[in-house]
This record gives C-alpha cells, structure tokens and sequence, in this order.
C-alpha cells in the first residue's frame, strides 16, 4: 500500500506522524511541568483538553491527504515540503530537549 502512494502522499503521512510526536511531547512536558505551550491557540485547550487537540493536529493532514490529488497547484505542494521540514525541525528539537533535560 505505501508503495503506491505518491510522494506528497507520504509526506502527509509522515506530517500526521509528526503532528502526533510534537503532540505526545507536549502532552508530556506540560504534565510534568517542563515546558509550556508555546502556541498562543492551543495553550488553554492543551491543559484542558489534550485530545480535543489531538483531533485539531490529526485532521489536518487527514484533510489535505483527501484533498491534494484535486490539487494542482504547485504552492500547496511546496506549502507541504516547508510544514514537513517546519515540524520536523520542531520533533528534532523536542528529541533534544527530552535527551539533555529529561533522561
């Protein structure tokens, strides 16, 4: 099944994996008092609803799997290429964090 799908496909694939990593680290950092959450938006829902932004982080990139095959337009791929690398660097930094900080 992965073999078929395209590479913009499997880079929104790999964005909902991230989107669930920054969401599993943050979900950990603020419970232990760690960090805080750094998105103005999200920063009262996160420590009242933690799955409410699960869902927020998950449909996203569920969204734009259905929709980029309607897409032609080269700025939404380029759009996903810079929010692949964005959270990325954001799970890299988290993974830094957690290794110096935490264990």
């Amino acid at each position: 099944m992965i073999r078929s799908l395209t590479l913009y496909q499997r880079l929104l694939l790999y964005l909902l994996l991230l989107n669930l990593a920054d969401w599993y680290f943050t979900c950990y950092g603020i419970r232990n008092q760690y960090i805080q959450e750094a998105n103005p938006l999200l920063s009262d829902i996160i420590t009242t609803d933690p799955l409410l932004v699960l869902l927020w982080k998950c449909a996203g990139p569920l969204i734009l799997l259905y929709l980029l095959p309607h897409c032609r337009s080269s700025w939404v791929q380029h759009a996903l290429l810079f929010t692949v690398c964005l959270y990325s660097m954001v799970n890299l930094y988290h993974l830094v964090f957690f290794c110096l900080y935490i264990v």
